[in-house]
């Protein structure tokens, strides 16, 4: 049995991260502020937060923290907890970036004062959004591509800039604490409980109206997409070795990039739909293409996504159509 501590627990990777480690018999602690929750408690996190060996801390980690129920020792902890969604990069720029990069400072504070065998941190292919303007990233994109910012000016910016410095914190702070310590780059992780935020849902939810017409924001970029079972499963192959010590690595899917037209038809499809389809063109700044090379963590884990996108897709979309029934 392994303590684990996760925050942004009640999120959709935390979530099932946590509920993987709850099923392996783990004691798992989690820090959420319910933000993206306030709400609706579903009862996929009732269930979840109601087991026994699940300890849940409903916490702002903007504000010093001030735990003492936390174990003093831990063998794994993932900082999953951030503001997240495209539109927010776009609305509320300062808003995210600030309290993004507070409660990473503000959470290795706290780790200060426990003994932790391994820490994870969750970043984003979003730190490759600058390099990919002034072609500098190639595809499929390795870990050791440029980062690149070209001005603090682009609203875009807001989220990739946040996670970035919370890389160098992270892995600083590792260093100087002697916690073996591991950065995540997660490139379009997809599943049920994702929230409605990301373009699979948003494509889930556009099929079920009546409209005849399908709009799509950047119908040509493409993006490859990785399930969730599997992206956890990359964690936990990274929680457990030593050889993901002080590296940065990607989790994703490199064998199915698709165009975002191509997407929505196949959403469709599923979904037994029919539409026209729109392109009114992508976002400021939206990456043309993203793909990454996984080669890194497959050589130093043994991880490989063996979910296709197609069956993802279908287990995706009967959870949202649930989901859509139970809010009607």
């Amino acid at each position: 049995m392994k303590k684990v501590l996760i925050t942004g627990g009640t999120g959709f990777i935390g979530f099932h991260l946590a509920k993987y480690h709850s099923e392996y018999g783990d004691e798992v602690y989690i820090i959420d502020n319910l933000s993206k929750d306030k709400k609706k408690m579903d009862m996929d996190l009732e269930t979840l937060l109601g087991k026994d060996n699940i300890f849940f801390f409903e916490y702002d980690l903007t504000e010093k923290i001030s735990l003492n129920q936390i174990p003093k020792e831990m063998d794994y902890v993932y900082h999953l907890a951030a503001i997240n969604g495209t539109d927010l990069f776009y609305k509320i720029p300062y808003e995210l970036c600030r309290n993004n990069t507070l409660l990473t400072i503000n959470f290795l504070d706290f780790l200060k004062g426990l003994k932790v065998e391994k820490l994870i941190y969750a970043s984003t292919s979003e730190v490759y959004a600058g390099g990919e303007e002034l072609n500098l990233v190639r595809i499929p994109t390795a870990e050791d591509v440029p980062v690149v910012f070209p001005q603090p000016t682009n609203n875009r910016f807001s989220y990739s800039t946040s996670k970035f410095l919370g890389e160098f914190l992270t892995l600083k702070f590792g260093e100087l604490f002697s916690i073996p310590t591991s950065v995540i780059r997660f490139h379009n992780i997809y599943g049920p409980r994702m929230g409605y935020r990301h373009v699979i849902p948003n494509f889930i939810e556009k099929a079920t109206n009546n409209s005849k017409n399908f709009i799509i924001n950047g119908g040509k970029n493409t993006r490859s997409f990785c399930f969730i079972d599997d992206a956890i499963n990359a964690l936990i192959k990274v929680a457990k070795s030593q050889n993901t010590n002080f590296e940065i690595l990607h989790v994703g899917n490199e064998n199915e990039e698709i165009q975002m037209t191509d997407l929505a038809k196949q959403v469709c499809k599923i979904m037994g739909k029919e539409f026209t389809f729109s392109d009114v063109g992508a976002p400021n700044m939206s990456a043309n293409r993203r793909c990454p090379d996984i080669s890194k963590i497959t050589k130093l884990t043994g991880f490989k996504p063996g979910t296709p996108l197609a069956s993802g897709l279908i287990t995706t979309i009967d959870w949202y159509l649930s989901d859509f029934s139970r809010k009607n």
